[in-house]
């Protein structure tokens, strides 16, 4: 999210926010069971110690339904239609059940009943249909409306082609039942409402307090946590809600999130017991890997995310296809993530990583792979020849990302120098000024992470490359075949999709669209009393650090 996200300090997102009234809590006996009616399990420590704490920086607003940027740490602030689980397969949520029309059309979606916001207000299929014709609307400012481009009259009406809403194909047929009509088959919907920017909101706390009703007094919640204090500057603390009677009820009674400046603070908050997990940088995976005790509570997982180098296609000098490749081949990414990135990645030769649905990865390697004669053949022949003439450019980075992202912009920097001969100047910018120019097509040259929303290709491709206009897409290639493969696959209900995609992957990897780098390895510190964390049907553990699965409601803090 993608967004785009800083995966590496993204710790259980549990949160769900309400300041506005206090439900109902019943007596229960302290240590067995929790304040909303749970069993804790028998080596649970006391309900005093169910608190997790991490890391992540403070954000601006929990609206995460339209400012997903600026809403960080708030993935799990409400709970959407449907979710993931940990084996990234659709789990009832805020509804229980769905279907959609033989041609794949038309989605009906039926609330869970009794449902309630923790304000004591029921939930119901009015609410996400203000939601969801929010996250469109024009006049909200929502830099993830293109998610919903596939719901019919979606685009027209977010571009202002049409202004009547009521052409636009999301409505509440009754109070428990909410449907969507997409412009064609779309056999990924389920997918788009199970991510986090498809949150419903509280419109009466919406249309009352317009951009503060997530203020603390004001904010409104319908998961199974609340917002119960919210330092500025300092931390922000997360209680059981007792009106939430959902099935992804949480064991742990508070997520207490420090909040952490752009200045990474290393391990010590996590060696002096100040946080209970930790997500380690290169620098500090190398040191903690040499002491015992610390190298007993890391657990690596690679996650579906890739760092990519992107371009200003419009513009010179990268809108010569040979320069584009040319700096494609010049990058050595064995060397990048053994010896720079301390094996905290994977070489990347593909948008999609490996064990993706539709990963193609392996046949598309030739295609970027380090060759630095081919390298300077193709700089030369662009009318470089030795780096000679190139105009000094500019990579941004921003300085929200990882201390990943300064490693591997440095070993670039080197290496594009080296191998071409050309001088690259990193520019590090705010999150925020970063991303107003990356939508309006201003950055020559960035390097960004993006981890899948979705389990489909049709997120990592046709969600990140499929052409839209300047203000309503990251980046500015546009290729016509690429679009009409990606349209035909989008709309395809069959494996034969996958095909389609491959190809248009190939176009992607070919015209060095995205320079692929790694897929990074999540590699967290974690104190053993830490429980509950699940794992998927191979066994391996899901990342505490996953935005998109479903991995705190079973957590919780052993006695040992």
């Amino acid at each position: 999210m993608n967004i785009h996200l800083n995966l590496c300090v993204l710790y259980i997102l549990a949160m769900s926010v309400n300041c506005s009234s206090e439900g109902p809590i019943e007596e229960v006996e302290t240590g067995r069971v929790n304040t909303v009616g749970r069993l804790l399990p028998e080596d649970a420590a006391p309900l005093s110690r169910q608190v997790f704490r991490y890391m992540f920086r403070e954000p601006s607003t929990l609206d995460i339904s339209v400012a997903a940027y600026d809403a960080d740490g708030t993935y799990f602030a409400f709970e959407r239609l449907l979710l993931l689980d940990e084996n990234n397969e659709l789990s009832p949520a805020a509804a229980d059940r769905w279907e959609s029309s033989d041609d794949g059309t038309v989605w009906t979606f039926h609330m869970r009943h009794g449902a309630k916001w923790s304000d004591g207000r029921p939930v119901t299929a009015l609410d996400f249909e203000y939601s969801f014709r929010r996250m469109l609307d024009p006049a909200s400012g929502n830099i993830y409306a293109f998610l919903y481009y596939v719901i019919k009259n979606g685009r027209a009406y977010n571009q202002g082609e049409i202004k009547d809403i009521e052409q636009v194909g999301i409505r509440a047929i009754d109070e428990e039942t909410f449907q969507i009509e997409t412009e064609g088959p779309c056999p990924y919907l389920p997918y788009i409402v199970s991510f986090i920017t498809s949150s419903p909101v509280p419109r009466w706390q919406v249309e009352k307090f317009d951009r503060k009703w997530t203020e603390p007094e004001n904010c409104v919640s319908n998961f199974t946590y609340k917002l119960a204090e919210w330092r500025v500057g300092l931390d922000m603390t997360f209680a059981l809600d007792p009106y939430y009677n959902g099935p992804h009820k949480a064991l742990l009674e508070k997520i207490v999130v420090k909040f952490i400046s752009s200045q990474r603070p290393g391990t010590l908050p996590y060696e002096n017991g100040e946080v209970d997990a930790y997500d380690l940088d290169p620098l500090d995976y190398a040191r903690v890997k040499k002491e015992d005790a610390l190298n007993a509570q890391i657990f690596r997982m690679q996650e579906f995310t890739t760092w990519y180098i992107f371009f200003k296609t419009e513009q010179a000098p990268f809108n010569d296809l040979r320069v584009r490749q040319a700096i494609a081949h010049a990058i050595d990414r064995e060397a990048l993530c053994a010896t720079v990135l301390n094996e905290l990645a994977v070489p990347a030769y593909s948008m999609l990583p490996p064990g993706f649905p539709g990963y193609t990865g392996d046949q598309l390697k030739d295609l970027q792979a380090y060759n630095p004669a081919q390298a300077r053949q193709l700089l030369a022949e662009a009318g470089y020849p030795g780096g000679r003439g190139f105009p000094r450019t500019d990579l941004w980075l921003r300085v929200a990302d990882t201390s990943i992202n300064k490693v591997a912009g440095e070993a670039l920097q080197a290496m594009l120098k080296e191998t071409l001969g050309i001088e690259i100047n990193i520019l590090y910018q705010q999150r925020k000024i970063y991303n107003d120019n990356l939508f309006q097509w201003q950055i020559p040259m960035g390097m960004l992470v993006f981890a899948y929303d979705y389990p489909d290709p049709s997120n990592m491709l046709g969600l990140l490359w499929r052409s839209q206009p300047k203000g309503y897409a990251r980046h500015d290639w546009n290729n016509t075949t690429f679009n009409d493969l990606l349209d035909r696959a989008n709309t395809e209900m069959g494996d034969e999709r996958y095909p389609l995609y491959a190809q248009a992957e190939r176009i992607l990897a070919e015209e060095a669209a995205a320079v692929f780098l790694f897929h990074p390895i999540v590699t967290e510190l974690r104190k053993p009393y830490i429980r509950g964390i699940k794992r998927d049907r191979n066994g391996r553990y899901v990342p505490l650090v996953s935005i998109q699965t479903v991995n705190f409601t079973d957590l919780y803090i052993a006695d040992n």
